[in-house]
């Protein structure tokens, strides 16, 4: 039976704003997108019975309907009516619930190798509504590349392309805490959102400057997440103390990256983080802006 091999990268958010809250606890949200040289691995093989197997390296992640490349291939099979099931295993390697979009991620890895596995010949236009049907993240992992979208809204669901980042290296500090995302939205203050509509920051990507992008680094969930966690506003800290252009919380969090533009300060910040924060069970990655 065919099989295909794939990765799935991480991404981070350069900039997030909350624009407005909508009916049903939903959000209006602007916010730019960048993959990172962070990956989980997928190994997805055709079998002839109509199953969906999955099997994971991490025993704590969910091998079922609540597994967004389970709902993926569901959605895949009812769209087309493929009888033929799969056998995905997906090993993890990206920090589940840390605002690094790894299910996402992999959904949309699972969707692109079903779209060659079973010769679905869709288009572009064609995978990105399936993806949103998944989750808003999946469709950026489609595009990929840095880019600008606004979800939810009537301008939900469009994507701005904008130049590569200038050559860096990214550190990236995960914690074991995780946030869940209606946690993280109950507690935004909607009295101080949207103050930052990411101009700066879409100027200094759209001219390649990488000091005026690290500036200008913006995620308004910080303006809670600081105040409950002074861990990573400990952790923000140092990484500009160890030489980092600027640092951010990505997505809903806790993940924190910083962006150097020399690798030996960024080796050593990593060998800092590495060994002082190994009792508090901090992941540490370096990594670079990932283009597929």
């Amino acid at each position: 039976m065919k099989i295909i091999k794939t990765r799935a990268p991480a991404k981070i958010n350069l900039g997030l704003s909350i624009l407005r809250k909508l009916p049903h606890q939903y959000h209006e949200v602007k916010t730019i997108y960048a993959q990172i040289s962070l990956f989980d691995f997928l190994e997805i093989q055709e079998i002839k019975e109509n199953k969906i197997i999955i099997t994971c390296s991490d025993k704590n992640i969910p091998t079922n309907e609540k597994n967004l490349i389970y709902q993926m291939v569901g959605l895949i099979k009812e769209q087309t009516g493929i009888k033929q099931g799969v056998n995905i295993k997906l090993i993890k390697n990206i920090p589940v619930g840390a605002g690094l979009g790894g299910g996402s991620s992999d959904a949309a890895a699972t969707l692109k190798a079903l779209n060659q596995l079973w010769q679905l010949d869709l288009s572009a236009n064609n995978l990105i509504q399936l993806a949103k049907k998944i989750g808003a993240d999946v469709a950026y992992h489609l595009v990929d590349g840095i880019q600008l979208e606004i979800q939810g809204g009537r301008q939900g669901g469009r994507f701005t392309a904008f130049p590569r980042l200038p050559d860096c290296y990214i550190l990236l500090c995960v914690p074991k805490i995780t946030i869940q995302s209606r946690k993280a939205y109950a507690q935004v203050d909607y009295d101080k959102i949207s103050q930052n509509h990411l101009d700066l920051l879409r100027e200094g990507i759209s001219k390649r400057n990488l000091q005026r992008i690290a500036a200008n680094l913006h995620n308004d969930f910080e303006l809670w997440v600081l105040k409950k966690y002074p861990m990573i506003k400990k952790i923000k800290k140092i990484m500009v103390k160890q030489g980092a252009l600027g640092s951010l919380m990505s997505g809903k969090g806790l993940s924190t990256f910083a962006i150097f533009d020399n690798l030996r300060k960024a080796e050593s910040a990593c060998n800092y983080f590495q060994n002082k924060f190994q009792q508090q069970s901090l992941k540490v990655f370096l990594v670079k802006p990932f283009y597929d």
